[in-house]
């Protein structure tokens, strides 16, 4: 078996709060096992694998060209879904009253 991790060294080494990692781990995003009944370990390959997986397709987006979508905040949606819409035609009216 190889070297496994606690919950607080593993924060420390990913830079977050021991919140995350256990919201990880209760999601199950993130596997782990119980060591002595009670404390949470994660094994050095599945935090390698969840790394892989998440951490480094996170890198490429943020490398790559935006795609001009933000997908974050509401308010950035709704105003790309308006900008997005095809405009409606202009009612033009004619007789008497249209000058």
């Amino acid at each position: 078996m190889g070297s496994v991790y606690s919950v607080s060294s593993l924060a420390e080494h990913w830079g977050c709060g021991t919140d995350t990692v256990y919201s990880l781990i209760k999601s199950g995003d993130l596997p782990a096992f119980k060591l002595g009944g009670r404390l949470l370990r994660v094994r050095s390959e599945e935090v390698e694998k969840f790394e892989c997986q998440n951490i480094a397709s996170n890198d490429i987006e943020k490398s790559s060209p935006s795609s001009g979508t933000r997908t974050d905040d509401a308010t950035d949606i709704r105003l790309e879904r308006m900008i997005e819409r095809p405009q409606r035609p202009q009612l033009v009216h004619s007789g008497t009253d249209a000058r």
